[in-house]
């Protein structure tokens, strides 16, 4: 019986991407028995991908109830694997012109690749950052987010930095839904240490649309972004070992708030990066 995959590429190019990431990106692969242009990939740290023909329309068989299912163009983020910076090097000589390397003042490091097919594989790693420095970058963004906004008219916040990338609007929206959905979490891991905590998946696409990012004003958002920064910060630096607590996930995981705070933290300052990386492109 084979073990589900939490990942999808559909592709036109099966044979092709089959080489590119077996050969190129050093994938494992494992092929469906009695199916063809169907095959299980692994990438180096781990995370398990169906990687299917497009005349393949059924596929639920092969697939976690819950997937990460990328259009051609969107990234598909995966772990850094082991030997990061080995790999890294190897990837930028072989794949020259397709594959970019990010480091950022607050510790995050990324690899992406773009495949035959225009899929973006990004890996994500990064330093070891002090709790000080965390909490520090946390409290940050909410002055970095008003200054990244100052001065845009409502028009200007429906420029994106290139087609297909979502508006400075849909940005802060997606912004405030990240945080607002770790909220329950993060709050039952300081207040009660060790309990079970039962969680929807978030799937921040389904809530784009749902919640229609693209036209909504942002200003009561940004209000709610920045309360919920000063109250969970304000909680870090009061609870001893704040960082430290944890709850249980129904699926048997443990999760540390340090584990949800600290990718909160990258995540609204990477998103704060491509708002200004907008306003340049755009000159406003």
């Amino acid at each position: 019986m084979f073990q589900k995959a939490d990942k999808r590429l559909q592709t036109e190019k099966f044979t092709e991407q089959l080489e590119f990431y077996c050969g190129v990106m050093g994938f494992g692969i494992e092929e469906v028995e009695g199916q063809q242009q169907l095959a299980f990939l692994t990438a180096p740290g781990g995370e398990r991908i169906l990687l299917a023909g497009a005349e393949k329309t059924d596929l639920s068989p092969y697939l976690t109830d819950v997937f990460d299912q990328p259009a051609p163009g969107q990234s598909m983020y995966l772990s850094a694997p082991s030997s990061f910076y080995e790999y890294r090097d190897r990837i930028l000589a072989q794949m020259e012109g397709n594959a970019e390397w990010l480091e950022t003042e607050w510790g995050w490091e990324r690899l992406s690749v773009t495949d035959p097919d225009g899929y973006v594989i990004t890996f994500w790693g990064g330093r070891n950052l002090s709790d000080e420095q965390i909490i520090r970058y946390y409290d940050e963004a909410p002055a970095r987010l008003r200054k990244a906004l100052e001065g845009l008219n409502d028009q200007e916040l429906d420029l994106s930095r290139a087609p297909g990338k979502w508006s400075i609007r849909q940005i802060v929206l997606h912004m405030v839904d990240s945080d607002a959905t770790s909220l329950a979490m993060v709050k039952f891991a300081l207040a009660e240490p060790g309990r079970v905590f039962h969680g929807n998946a978030y799937d921040p696409d389904v809530w784009a649309a749902g919640l229609d990012y693209a036209h909504r004003s942002i200003q009561a958002e940004v209000e709610l972004f920045c309360a919920i920064r000063s109250h969970i910060g304000g909680l870090l630096k009061h609870l001893p070992d704040a960082l430290d607590r944890t709850v249980s996930l129904s699926s048997g995981h443990t999760v540390s708030v340090r584990q949800r705070i600290e990718p909160l933290m990258g995540h609204a300052l990477h998103h704060i990066r491509q708002i200004l990386e907008t306003r340049k492109v755009h000159g406003v």
